[in-house]
């Protein structure tokens, strides 16, 4: 296949002003935990009172060790409440351990975020807002952002200590909007905590705050109804609307296994064929299945083989061998769209 065909594909994603989704393949270059990390952390330092505790977590356990991802392990067990907070601050420290050395690195100027010259390039067109959307609980968006000089919003207000305003924040310069990033991150953020009975709030802080507890939605029996709650309740909300009236998908690192984001994606999809461009070290199947099923005659799935990269496209649903060797990465993915 000519490298222009795949450049096309990718230039029609990027210039439909995209909703971009990042999954953990988007963060892992950055050295934040995989699935299997997680795992082995909560494994290594969960430690469960005797009785109820230890014998829901022994339950967990044993379905790890006969093959069972973390998530599945978790799944229709009747945690105690106790336990499931253990879970939540140790999934909090394993992650948040890595974040901060990549927020260090950001300080110094040493480390490259491809994603803000992904962003920066998208708003050097007409467009005034940018969305991504992410499962993911690190900042990785952000920094990339704040590195790249531009405005971004979670959805509270700026300042130490933030809150949620009830209603979109936009930044305006002589009574003009201006361009900015919305990042809608349905599973949480490391600087998102909340205290028993009061509203949930923001801080830049890399320990959790006395008294309160992060507010993340980890694997398991309480990943779905936890986000019958706000603030995830109205962010669930709100990117269903970013995907109504997006005319294009970039996902970087997505597996495209999250019951919040697939079904309302396969959605859009079948109600209008729009391009989609997906790029990661190795395609899940579920991406592979989601691109030839559903994603119509405009997009293009990129990914790392020993010798290059192999796309996926209409015409070549089952792959085909390019010899461009990083197009499967975001800087490679950059030279087909910069």
């Amino acid at each position: 296949m000519d490298i222009s065909v795949i450049a096309k594909l990718a230039q029609a994603c990027f210039s439909s002003n995209p909703a971009i989704i990042l999954g953990s393949g988007a963060s892992m270059p950055y050295g934040l935990p995989s699935m299997d990390g997680l795992q082995k952390h909560l494994t290594d330092n969960i430690k469960p009172d005797k009785g109820a505790e230890s014998e829901a977590w022994t339950s967990v356990r044993n379905a790890l060790v006969s093959g069972d991802h973390l998530e599945k392990a978790m799944e229709n067990k009747n945690l105690p409440q106790k336990l499931t907070r253990k879970i939540v601050e140790e999934t909090w420290k394993c992650v948040n351990q890595a974040d901060r050395k990549v927020f260090i690195k950001s300080i110094n100027n040493n480390i490259e975020f491809p994603l803000g010259r992904l962003l920066g390039g998208l708003l050097k067109t007409s467009n005034l807002i940018v969305n991504i959307v992410t499962p993911n609980y690190d900042r990785i968006a952000e920094y990339a952002c704040n590195v790249h000089g531009l405005l971004y919003s979670t959805g509270f207000t700026p300042g130490y200590i933030q809150r949620r305003p009830g209603k979109q924040i936009a930044f305006q310069y002589n009574e003009k909007s201006m361009q900015m990033i919305r990042i809608w991150k349905v599973h949480g953020s490391l600087d998102w905590f909340s205290i028993e009975g009061r509203e949930v709030f923001s801080a830049q802080v890399f320990d959790i705050p006395a008294n309160s507890r992060p507010v993340i939605v980890t694997p398991g029996l309480h990943k779905y109804e936890e986000t019958h709650n706000e603030p995830f309740r109205s962010i669930i909300a709100g990117v269903d609307e970013v995907f109504e009236k997006a005319n294009g998908f970039i996902c970087i690192g997505f597996g495209f296994r999250d019951k919040h984001i697939v079904p309302k994606l396969l959605e859009r999809c079948k109600r209008r064929t729009v391009p989609v461009a997906v790029i990661a070290h190795m395609l899940t199947d579920e991406a592979k299945r989601f691109l030839k099923n559903n994603a119509g005659e405009k997009y293009i799935g990129l990914e790392m083989t020993d010798t290059g990269t192999r796309a996926f496209t209409a015409e070549e649903p089952d792959g085909i061998e390019l010899d461009k060797p990083d197009l499967w990465s975001l800087n490679g993915f950059l030279t087909l769209v910069m």
